[in-house]
């Protein structure tokens, strides 16, 4: 019986998703570049401030919450040896770190919460200019929930108008 009791405590609780839904408050980004070895890199990182407006499941603690929604974007440039470039540091063409999406955890507590992707290049950038002139309003993410109020992100959605609620 004590077995039986200890097998059914250590099972995993089955994980289920939960969606947030924000409204964009400001807009902050920064740039970060780096020597790297005989090249360079650097980063851009956009934190997006926002307000809890709704979640599924309804969690009435959250609402209200701040959240940030940190979108990152990394590129890495290497020296080359190339004979047309006359001058000095030969660095080629930047190579993005990551031309895929890379989603990040997802942390929510008491005080507001966390998320965070690394984004292609071309979509950072759209994504940024959008963010900070203020036409996109409204940032939606689903994501996995898991123990101590952290979840893997599952997607992202950005949007002018707050999605239709079914």
């Amino acid at each position: 019986m004590k077995k039986e009791r200890e097998r059914k405590r250590k099972q995993q609780q089955p994980a289920y998703e939960q969606a947030l839904l924000a409204s964009v408050k400001s807009v902050t980004v920064s740039y970060y570049v780096q020597k790297n070895g005989g090249g360079v890199s650097d980063e851009a990182i956009t934190d997006v401030l926002c307000d809890i407006v709704a979640m599924q499941p309804e969690m009435s603690k959250h609402l209200g919450k701040e959240v940030t929604c940190s979108l990152m974007c990394s590129r890495k440039y290497d020296r080359v040896d190339d004979p047309d470039e006359v001058s000095w540091p030969r660095i080629g063409k930047g190579q993005t770190v990551s031309e895929m999406p890379f989603l990040l955890d997802m942390r929510i507590g008491k005080e507001g919460g966390l998320f965070s992707a690394y984004l292609p290049e071309a979509a950072y950038w759209a994504l940024q200019v959008d963010l900070k002139n203020g036409r996109l309003k409204f940032i939606e993410a689903t994501f996995i929930k898991t123990r101590r109020g952290g979840g893997d992100l599952i997607s992202l959605n950005f949007s002018e108008t707050p999605p239709e609620q079914p």
